[in-house]
């Protein structure tokens, strides 16, 4: 029997484990590897166009443009070298989990060999991007004969796109109305939920009739409808959440050696465990999305899998550092861009940052019974003139913080307690990598500016 999922048809004590002399050998600071960005500034669709009149104007023309500069979509290439975005296109259900997962910054997932799906194999175009969607629980697909099957090639239905979305933001508490807003949803429908959700979120309004609004839930969904969706989510700051509480989220999909010479890859976590192999500084390592309670992370090793300490790895050019320094300047952020953090509203930064910094100080706040004491984070360009000012070199040049990009934090080091030598502060450095946030390698003792006090977002 069909199982009802993704399209509802009418039939069918701190651990200092962490990266000891043994397993690395420090080295000078080192600049992240040169990688490519996900923003795809510079990039037009002949077939879209914001001019009323021509021929290939789309009301959606803004959202559009904004898809491609987040690297969420490319088009199609034609011989001549122009770029078709094609707006009128249905969306098919592979290409939904490659919106998403692009969306979503492209987050750290290491494709099984077996498919989870009777019907999509390792060599299915967007395979890795599938078998995300269905880890992440984006997509459960339907149950026939035992197996479950994605239907890749069909198109999204609305009501199983609110329901790709619903889930993608981690599926957070909905107030339910008992009269339906849409006259075509019923309240017992099974997307009842995921359909209030995108409402209330403003992301939709259905079509205004004599008779009511109406969703159209069966209807497919166009490719400029869909970019009209994902521009409002981002404009309402809705995020890839796929997990709630304390459980680390690393956004990345490749990580670098970086801060040593070479590093271990371990059979578990921690350097007790047997030696797999190394990894020489600057490696690129892809991480299965694992990630240790005490700070290591999982990374795909010869075929097999292996454990390194995330405090000598990084990632680089993260989605929301990337979608706000293609579209901004550096100190002159808008303030529906920025989030306050729970424990010190005054305090703001990039909103991915923010949840993912309050992920960190969940699992820091239970362990340490403390909240991480936060005391400078998003700069605007005068007060990164008044930093310069006031501390000299110590500061950037105003312009070119991380701080003017509401992607950087301070901490105070004495409401640590031992400090920048104790056990709390050893554990945050441990845990950086797997919540996306870094202290670079120039901040370190060893570095050539050493600010123990300075963490930087790479999510």
């Amino acid at each position: 029997m069909e199982e009802q999922t993704d399209a509802a048809e009418p039939q069918p004590a701190m651990s200092a484990r962490g990266a000891e002399p043994a397993d690395v050998t420090p080295t000078e600071a080192l600049e992240p590897p040169s990688v490519g960005v996900l923003a795809a500034t510079g990039i037009t669709f002949t077939d879209v166009s914001a001019r009323v009149g021509s021929s290939s104007y789309s009301k959606f023309a803004t959202e559009i443009g904004w898809l491609a500069q987040a690297g969420i979509t490319r088009g199609w290439t034609l011989s001549d070298g122009t770029r078709e975005y094609r707006p009128l296109d249905t969306v098919a259900r592979d290409a939904m989990a490659a919106f998403l997962y692009r969306y979503a910054g492209e987050p750290a997932h290491y494709a099984p060999s077996r498919s989870p799906f009777s019907d999509i194999t390792s060599k299915t175009a967007f395979y890795r991007e599938i078998t995300w969607a269905a880890d992440a629980k984006v997509s459960t697909g339907w149950r026939v004969d035992g197996a479950a099957e994605f239907r890749a090639q069909e198109d999204i239905s609305r009501e199983a796109m609110a329901a790709f979305l619903y889930r993608f933001a981690g599926s957070p508490a909905v107030s339910l109305p008992s009269r339906s807003p849409f006259t075509d949803v019923k309240t017992s429908d099974p997307f009842y939920r995921a359909i209030v959700w995108l409402s209330q979120t403003g992301a939709t309004t259905g079509w205004k009739t004599s008779s009511g609004a109406e969703f159209r839930p069966r209807n497919a969904i166009t490719r400029d409808a869909m970019a009209a969706f994902l521009y409002r989510l981002d404009g309402a700051g809705i995020t890839y959440n796929p997990a709630v509480g304390t459980a680390t989220l690393l956004r990345h999909s490749t990580l670098y050696v970086y801060g040593a010479s070479s590093l271990a890859v371990r059979a578990a976590p921690g350097t007790a465990s047997s030696l797999l192999a190394y990894r020489p500084r600057g490696a690129a390592v892809t991480p299965t999305g694992n990630v240790s309670p005490d700070g290591w992370i999982e990374i795909v090793v010869d075929g097999g899998r292996g454990w390194m300490s995330g405090y000598y790895l990084r990632g680089t050019g993260g989605a929301a550092v990337t979608r706000v320094t293609t579209t901004y300047s550096n100190g002159a952020l808008p303030r529906d861009r920025l989030c306050s953090l729970s424990w010190d509203t005054s305090e703001l930064l990039l909103c991915q940052a923010a949840a993912d910094l309050e992920r960190l100080n969940a699992a820091f706040r239970a362990r340490f019974g403390r909240n991480i004491p936060v005391n400078d984070s998003y700069r605007d360009y005068d007060e990164q003139v008044r930093a310069r000012a006031l501390y000299g070199t110590i500061a950037a040049i105003p312009g070119t913080s991380n701080h003017g990009w509401a992607a950087a934090i301070d901490i105070a080091g004495a409401s640590l307690p031992g400090g920048y030598q104790g056990s709390a502060y050893l554990w945050l450095r441990q845990q950086l990598t797997g919540y996306n946030w870094v202290l670079p390698t120039w901040a370190r003792p060893d570095g050539n500016k050493p600010e123990p006090w300075h963490f930087e977002y790479t999510g």
